[in-house]
């Protein structure tokens, strides 16, 4: 941040209030900053586990949800995918690149995500809600309900 001002001479008052301004800007850029946002998509049914997609997604704006980072893969021409509205979760990924969960068979995909730390926790939000904060990385896991009920 540049301050400028007409006289070069500041008083104890007035130097104390260009201090504050310079910590305004410095938190504001802290606040709008980038994340980058890896997405992984697995397929549970194959075993050992299958990647059947990896990419990153740069530039996220910070507290972006899961959906506009995925609107933005699209855009980049790394994603393309279905999803139907639920309430109260919110969107429920139902193809992703090609790969569909067959609600029929009970399928659908997990969303898990690490918030940075390292471990996935699955997430009780659908896409539109869950905010990323932070650099993250989403996995996508093909599964089915029965599944998931009983090694849960």
């Amino acid at each position: 941040a540049v301050v400028s001002t007409q006289s070069g001479h500041y008083g104890r008052g007035q130097k104390m209030n260009i201090n504050r301004m310079f910590v305004v800007a410095v938190v504001g850029a802290v606040c709008f900053a980038t994340k980058d946002v890896r997405i992984i998509i697995t397929n549970s049914f194959i075993k050992p586990e299958k990647t059947l997609s990896d990419f990153t997604v740069v530039g996220n704006s910070d507290n972006a949800t899961l959906i506009q980072v995925m609107d933005t893969a699209v855009a980049e021409g790394q994603l393309t995918y279905e999803s139907t509205h639920w309430v109260p979760w919110g969107e429920h990924i139902e193809t992703l690149n090609g790969h569909h969960a067959n609600r029929s068979k009970h399928e659908f995909f997990e969303i898990l995500h690490n918030n940075g730390s390292g471990d996935f926790v699955s997430s009780k939000h659908g896409a539109s809600f869950l905010v990323i904060r932070g650099n993250h990385t989403i996995l996508f896991r093909l599964r089915s309900w029965d599944d998931f009920i009983h090694n849960t």
